[in-house]
């Protein structure tokens, strides 16, 4: 299991699922693995993108590093998320279980 409060940004890599993107509405969805740098999965994540974006995206040169960084940086925003939040143990949780009832 993944200690959050120990990672930084760096520890991870992403892997596109690129023969599963489909398009939800408006809008293309590209299913991303994160990976630990254990090689442990970290979590998935499906980062949508509009469709008109994509499509006026594609149509640059070196649309490809672009696509990637947009995907990087919203992967990198989770992975930040993930970090800050600082998960309750299971003990915890159990105790906070157990504890009776309070009035307000």
């Amino acid at each position: 299991m993944i200690d959050w409060t120990k990672c930084n940004e760096e520890d991870f890599e992403i892997e596109i699922q690129g023969d599963e993107v489909n398009q939800t509405g408006a809008s293309l969805v590209f299913p991303i693995k994160v990976y630990h740098k254990d090689g442990e999965l970290a979590f998935s994540q499906g980062v949508p993108i509009r469709a008109d974006f994509y499509s006026q995206l594609i149509k640059r040169d070196h649309w490809q590093e672009d696509l990637m960084g947009i995907l990087k940086r919203r992967i990198r925003d989770e992975i930040s998320q993930r970090i800050k939040t600082q998960d309750i143990s299971i003990e915890h949780k159990v105790d906070f279980l157990k504890m009776p009832r309070q009035s307000l």
